[in-house]
This record gives C-alpha cells, sequence and structure tokens, in this order.
C-alpha cells in the first residue's frame, strides 16, 4: 500500500558564522489566533499573511538553534516538547543533526515560556539533557520563582509559573543566572526586555561574522516586522515589548546582520532591511553548501 504522509518532515538548516555553526532545528508549531495581536485586526493580519504568499493562520512556527564550535554542544532555547499539544519536535531535529541529547553541554534560554522550555525535562521531571548546564538572566529567574510576580496574574496563568519552576528544580545546582555580557566564548546575552521582564538573545560572534538570536521580538515575523507597533498577548509588558523590538529592528538593519528567532518561518533565518521608516525582511535561504 502506498504511503501518504501526514505532516511536515523533521527540519534542521545550517549556518557558518566564522568558525562556528549554528543550526535551526525546527520543533513544530502550535496555533493561537489573531485576536491576541494588539494594534491590527484580525483581517488586517490574514492580509499581511496572504500577501506574504502564507495560508492566512494563525499558526506560530517553534524552534530552537543548535551552536557547535567543535569543543562545545549548545543549545538555544529547547522548544515545547508537547506542552499543551505544542510542537515537540525537537529530539527528533536533533537527531538529524547527529547530535544526541546527552552531547548537549549548555541550553541557553532567551526566557521562559513554555513553547521555550517544554522540551527541557520529561513528563517524570527529569531532565531531558542530563549533563547540561541551564543559562538563563537574573531577572527572568526571579520572575518566574518570586511568587510576588505570579500573585500579580490571574489564576489561569499560574501553571506557567508552576511548570516553569519544575524546570528549574529540574536542572537544580547546574542552573546558571546571568545579568548580560559574554556567557562563554563566542556568545553574548543581550538583555531585550518586555516580551518578560528577563527576556534577552543571544549574540554569536566569530571573525567577522555574527548572528543574533532575537528571542521573541516577533511571533509572527510577517505581521510584526512590517508593523512593530503590533504587540501580542503574550507581552508581560507591551510598551516596552514595542519599544524593544524597534530598538532591535534598528541595530540588525544597521549592518545587515544575520538574524535567528524561534518563531521564524523555517528555515530559520532572514535579514531586515528598512526603508526610511519602515521594515521588511528577508529569509535567508537553505543552501546545500556550509556557507
Amino acid at each position: 500500500m502506498a504511503f501518504l504522509p501526514m505532516k511536515q518532515a523533521t527540519g534542521v538548516n545550517r549556518r557558518r558564522i566564522g568558525n562556528i555553526v549554528v543550526t535551526a532545528l525546527n520543533d513544530g508549531c502550535l496555533d493561537v489566533d489573531f485576536s491576541l495581536l494588539t494594534g491590527v485586526s484580525i483581517q488586517e493580519a490574514e492580509a499581511l499573511m496572504l500577501a506574504a504568499h502564507r495560508p492566512p493562520e494563525a499558526r506560530m512556527s517553534v524552534g530552537a538553534y543548535l551552536v557547535q564550535d567543535g569543543q562545545r554542544t549548545v543549545l538555544i532555547d529547547a522548544g515545547a516538547g508537547g506542552f499543551n499539544g505544542w510542537g515537540g519536535w525537537l529530539r527528533s531535529a536533533l537527531a538529524t543533526a547527529c547530535v544526541e541529547p546527552d552531547e548537549i553541554d549548555a541550553v541557553l534560554l532567551t526566557h521562559a515560556h513554555p513553547d521555550h522550555i517544554g522540551g527541557l525535562a520529561e513528563t517524570d521531571g527529569t531532565p531531558v539533557f542530563k549533563n547540561a548546564e541551564l543559562v538563563l538572566s537574573q531577572s527572568e529567574y526571579e520572575f518566574w520563582t518570586d511568587p510576588q510576580y505570579s500573585a500579580l496574574f490571574p489564576e489561569t496563568k499560574h501553571p506557567m509559573f508552576v511548570f516553569a519552576r519544575s524546570i528549574f528544580t529540574a536542572y537544580g545546582d547546574r542552573t546558571r543566572r546571568i545579568a548580560g555580557g559574554e556567557v562563554m566564548s563566542g556568545i553574548e546575552f543581550v538583555p531585550l526586555p518586555g516580551h518578560t521582564p528577563g527576556h534577552g538573545g543571544y549574540r554569536i560572534n566569530s571573525g567577522a561574522s555574527s548572528l543574533l538570536i532575537w528571542g521573541d521580538i516577533a511571533h509572527f515575523p510577517d505581521v510584526q516586522i512590517l508593523r512593530p507597533d503590533v504587540t501580542i498577548a503574550f507581552d508581560t509588558d507591551p510598551v516596552e515589548a514595542c519599544r524593544t523590538r524597534h530598538r532591535v529592528l534598528d541595530m540588525v538593519t544597521a549592518n545587515s546582520e544575520l538574524v535567528g528567532g524561534p518563531h521564524l518561518n523555517f528555515p530559520g533565518f532572514i535579514r531586515v532591511i528598512r526603508n526610511r521608516t519602515t521594515y521588511r525582511f528577508y529569509e535567508e535561504p537553505w543552501c546545500p553548501a556550509l556557507i
């Protein structure tokens, strides 16, 4: 009997940044609703998706990035891991990239929303990456672990705080909290607050090349890069998130810096271009040569 595939194949895409190789890993997607966006109507968001030749659906890509320099194997974010039925393809993507979970030396978090940490622990609470150090900003850690912050949110949001704490518990004393600057050789943490208090990105530098993994600066790039004032209900501080997005877009357009992000459409790398007061982007295509 002939086989009819019912889902997309696992995706990986490698780019060379000087002496470092960065691999975009697709973890799948999650379906939400454009009503979560503020600053654009549902109809406008659908029109922007159609203009980008994409289905007019609020389907958000979920991904992570593998960073290898021949000495260390580092993961930036860990996908949703099947949390709430979201994503869950990360381990398949790692296998496609010929990396076993036990080979991961460190997991660097942009922030601790479930679609970025869901792939870190098994259902019984044991860590997926048993030999890895877990790295995140101090203010992000405090936000998810200090009861004074969760008390500010409705009870419907409390399970996210419980989930984040369970992940931190799984990694225990192998959790390292940072403020900014170089996390390890060639990788710098860049604070980008607003989406969450300790949200940030990671800039990878090697030789004359750099790449900014910008976290959740854009959940729907076809909407929020063209319309950077558009915020999403997941933003803890929408005003600051908007301000940060404008700042980052200006920063990456200044020198046409390569950009990655967990919610960028696969193959996972873009460059942003500024035209006076507006922005557009193009996706770096998959290439058979490692460039």
